[in-house]
């Protein structure tokens, strides 16, 4: 018998990984879509977990590869051990439904407390672990038992360990050799075809020499793994064992886990126990030859069917179960495979030469897809901010779902993305019901959501984030302009939102007399660091978006205008400073750190109409200072999906450099964790050095940010439209490319979805390029002004369109290393900084060193060894006391994750130079303006050639208590 833990381990030792993580013992093989690890971490952590799910089912999956656990660290009061808002509580590894949410009276975190007494709060439920098993066996008289609820499984009783993830096909498999005797492989799997089908395989074997043992395996329902369940009925039968289970304070709602265990093999004895919470059946084998055993649990909910009865989830997840027992395993592994297929379709993106950042944009979409299906209805499309894995967010659904997520689906699953859009619509009644509630028209939704969507404590209808209703508008919106929905479609589910949104804003501005604008108050825009503040930049701009959609869109389906709505679009009031710089809201001053992108969406959900300019006189001047004020501005503990906005916004915008692609790393390198390429919220995770926050994970909405920055901000790509002589709406794909020199190769996309059609997108270095890989109808494409080739063309299926791509300027002419060096930090950065920051042209990107107290260094690498004799820096908002410039005269591996140079070939060329500044730091200057930054120039006594140079900066020019190091924003080398 030929088992898959043994071929795993064979085509592991042959396969040369493109990517490989020294500190987790991770590795990416590009052409197969596997993450893996070799590193067996005793204690389990929430980033070092993979998980397997459907988009209906979900589990997250332990070290040992199965069972539940809670997190477990050295330290058993440690805050790492907590999961964070709303629900505080220990994180763990658990089992999820979509949609099974349920009704508590509060949660220990809340935004409006007083609102607790108007409703409860809804928040989803974690069932009974699915994927539990337990296996005891006994050596020398000791008897062990594999759990990974325990923290006693010792490294000294687990080698060869290899744990991975097959994006390809969304399975979890897990090889190992236990007590040194048993070789032990499990793959979990959530079926892609058969929703409501969880698939745990066991295959056991004696290594070599090994003397035969008595082996027990526990199939183990156990509610104790559940949280905010209660525990409805739990039995056994001769053909499995199941568990039905309710979400709290919702009587009526019940989710049934039927588990059968089949094993290949003779003699065995089998016992089945049923306590008050727990139900096993444990099998009892000779372990003398090769044994494999599969686990199918039927998993399934009232949500699903569309019932209220625990007979109907008891019937149907017992089907489930028994049904697929009939399967052989490779039956069923190959109808899941084909469907995972499916789901990817000929979607693919590829960074020539950067396998790295080829795995962020597969990881992010393979994030996407398995947390989401296109068969999802109403209560079963709600998307939290975990997904299927993780109650983080209290799996409360945000505009984290309608801004960030749903719109990077529609580019690679638009059916996907319209039917996560049913759960806006299956909640639109309770949002006409909540503005009711506030006296006002229209609908407001609440800020966060689960079963209900009515107003709570987390959840506050008004006086918050009104914008959140404006990203339900938007994502509407794109679905027709993409082509995923039809006129019919949107008129029948979309355009009484977009009605009710409209109405709703129109009721909430007020005018004012003296600006003669239509203001907002007491509110929270996106950044959460300001709340309660009137007149907020972006839900001004977002509000006169809404008016303008609903516009269109009503005069698109032969509706009438509203004639107040158009003068509230055309009239919102927009705060700016003498500086022209929109401020986010009117009382804002410089002393401001931003939480997450904020004014820099105003740019970014631009239709490309000319609707900014025209309502606003928000101009590409206005952006550019708006982009480059609010990146110097920005926590630097701010969660993960803020700069995919500002690659976009860079990339449309910035006339100089390359800072697209370094907001694009950072939008990367700072949040993505290995083994298995999940996003956290944060750029670090430690609650203690952090901030005191406790990240979600995995960060979803990073995953769908990053997809767009891939699809739409580097492409150039956006979903436009043009208005017929009728007003009627044409779909237009606007197309603005732009040379992309940071990277070492072109970006290829394929799969991206237009208009149910297929294209491939090729960002080169000299040419954009639109494949067209459908077969029904043209598309229209709309080159940008600023492109030679600008204009409207047709594109035929089966065509192509390839125009030149933009190319920027230097912002430093005659620069050796801008937009062309690489660069490497030798010494720790800035939380959530990147060092290419320094080589990017772009003064509003920033490196700083970590400890002001001692060196810091950097190194460039230019393409080629390059003579210079001058150079000059620029420092961000915290210049150094000196710094020092050295040359390398040997070639340096700069591959790996350390770079090691041999202090013996260092040529120092300048040595503790002093910084003079021209424009210090004034604490009291609240005027919210650009600074001017300050520079050190400086000529070097004769040329030097080199490809590397080692920059190293020494303390600061501020005395203040902060332990922060020297800032910088470019270093330049010349040739005079």
């Amino acid at each position: 018998m030929r088992f898959g833990f043994l071929l795993l381990l064979l085509d592991l030792a042959l396969a040369q990984p493109d990517y490989f993580d020294e500190q987790t013992e991770s590795y990416y093989l590009q052409e197969e879509r596997i993450l893996g690890t070799s590193k067996f971490n005793q204690l389990n952590r929430y980033t070092y977990q993979p998980y397997v799910s459907n988009g209906y089912i979900g589990s997250r999956i332990p070290n040992l590869g199965f069972g539940f656990s809670y997190d477990q660290n050295e330290n058993a009061t440690s805050s790492d051990l907590s999961n964070g808002w709303p629900l505080f509580n220990p994180r763990y590894a658990g089992s999820f439904i979509a949609g099974f949410f349920d009704a508590q009276p509060n949660t220990t975190g809340v935004n409006f407390p007083e609102l607790r007494e108007n409703g409860y709060e809804s928040v989803i439920s974690a069932v009974p672990q699915w994927t539990g098993l337990q296996l005891a066996a006994t050596l020398d008289g000791t008897m062990y038992v594999l759990d990974p609820s325990t923290a006693n499984t010792s490294s000294a009783h687990v080698t060869d360990y290899r744990q991975e993830l097959r994006m390809a096909t969304g399975t979890v498999s897990t090889a190992y050799t236990w007590l040194g005797v048993i070789a032990v492989n499990i793959t979990v799997l959530a079926h892609r075809d058969i929703e409501t089908l969880g698939l745990v395989q066991l295959e056991v074997a004696l290594v070599p020499g090994a003397a035969p043992l008595q082996l027990d395996v526990v199939d183990v329902l156990d509610f104790a793994s559940a949280q905010r369940c209660v525990l409805k009925k739990v039995g056994y039968e001769d053909s499995g064992i199941f568990m039905t289970v309710q979400p709290e304070g919702v009587e009526y709602k019940h989710a049934t886990l039927y588990s059968r265990l089949n094993v290949n093999a003779p003699g065995i004895n089998e016992t089945l126990a049923a306590a008050f919470h727990k139900v096993t059946n444990t099998v009892s084998v000779a372990l003398e030859h090769p044994l494999s055993m599969t686990k199918y649990v039927g998993v399934v909910s009232d949500d699903l069917l569309g019932t209220n009865s625990s007979d109907a989830t008891f019937a149907a997840a017992k089907r489930t179960a028994l049904d697929a027992a009939r399967y052989s395993w490779p039956s069923l592994r190959t109808m899941h495979d084909n469907a995972w297929d499916a789901v990817w379709g000929d979607v693919a993106v590829k960074v020539e030469s950067e396998p790295y950042l080829t795995l962020a944009a597969e990881a992010s979409i393979y994030h996407l897809f398995a947390n989401t299906r296109s068969s999802a209805r109403n209560l079963t499309a709600a998307l939290g901010v975990g997904g299927l894995s993780s109650d983080s967010y209290a799996g409360l659904v945000f505009w984290d779902a309608d801004l960030w997520m749903i719109p990077a689906l529609l580019a690679i699953a638009p059916e996907t993305s319209v039917a996560l859009n049913s759960y806006r619509y299956y909640l639109h009644e309770q949002s006409v019901r909540n503005a009711a509630a506030n006296d006002y028209p229209g609908a407001v939704y609440s800020w966060t959501s689960g079963r209900f969507g009515n107003c709570t404590g987390t959840g506050p209808c008004v006086n918050y984030e009104y914008h959140l209703n404006g990203a339900i508008c938007y994502s509407i919106w794109k679905a027709y302009l993409s082509g995923a929905i039809d006129d019919e479609h949107l008129e029948q589910y979309g355009w009484p939102v977009l009605r009710d949104a409209a109405e709703f804003f129109a009721g909430y501005v007020k005018y004012n007399d003296t600006l003669q604008k239509y203001t907002t108050h007491n509110l929270t825009d996106p950044d959460e660091y300001a709340n309660f503040k009137d007149n907020a930049a972006y839900t001004a701009v977002v509000i006169s978006q809404v008016m303008k959609w609903a516009d269109r869109v009503a005069q698109h389906l032969g509706k009438p205008s509203n004639s107040t709505q158009l003068k509230i679009m055309h009239n919102m009031y927009l705060p700016q400073s003498s500086d022209n710089i929109t401020l986010e809201y009117d009382t804002m001053n410089s002393s401001v750190s931003i939480k997450q992108a904020d004014v820099v969406l105003i740019p970014y959900i631009d239709d490309e109409d000319g609707a900014l300019e025209q309502n606003f006189g928000y101009d590409e001047v206005r952006a550019t200072n708006d982009l480059s004020y609010y990146s110097l501005h920005q926590s630097s503990q701010g969660p993960a999906m803020t700069f995919p906005v500002f690659a976009a916004v860079s990339q449309k915008l910035n006339e100089y450099g390359c800072g697209s692609q370094t907001y694009h790393y950072k939008s990367v390198e700072p949040f993505l964790r290995f083994p298995f390429a999940q996003m956290s919220e944060q750029n670090n995770d430690n609650f203690d050095a952090n901030g005191g926050t406790h990240p979600a994970f995995p960060f979803n909405t990073a995953h769908g940010g990053l997809v767009q920055s891939y699809f739409f901000g580097l492409t150039g790509i956006r979903f436009s439209y043009a208005l017929s002589s009728e007003n009627r709406l044409q779909r237009v794909l606007h197309f603005d490319p732009v040379e992309l020199p940071l990277f070492a190769g072109d970006l290829k996309i394929s799969g991206f979805k237009y208009l149910n059609q297929s294209l491939e997108i090729v960002i080169g270095e000299t040419n954009g390029t639109i494949r067209h890989r459908g077969t029904t109808e043209p598309i229209l494409v709309y080159v940008d002004d600023r492109n030679e080739a600008a204009g409207y063309h047709t594109l035929q299926p089966g065509a192509e369109l390839t125009v030149p791509v933009h190319v920027k300027q230097f912002n430093t002419p005659g620069s050796l290393t801008e937009c062309q060096a690489l660069a490497h930090s030798l010494t720790q950065g800035r939380d959530g900084d990147v060092v290419m920051s320094i080589v990017d042209g772009d003064n509003s990107t920033t490196w700083q060193a970590e400890n002001k107290n001692g060196n810091a260094a950097v190194l460039l690498e230019l393409e080629t060894s390059e003579t210079f004799n001058a150079g000059a820096i620029v420092w961000g908002n915290r210049p150094a006391a000196n710094f020092s410039l050295s040359l390398v005269s040997e070639p340096l591996d700069t591959t790996g994750t350390d770079v090691v140079i041999d202090e013996s070939k260092l040529v120092r060329v300048l040595t503790d130079h002093p910084v003079q500044i021209a424009s210090p730091y004034n604490a009291s200057d609240t005027e919210v303006r650009i600074s001017e930054p300050n520079s050190t120039t400086f000529a070097l006594p004769q040329d030097y050639t080199a490809q590397y140079v080692l920059l190293e900066v020494y303390g600061t020019l501020d005395t203040d208590d902060s332990s922060y190091g020297a800032s910088v924003a470019e270093l330049g080398l010349f040739y005079h």
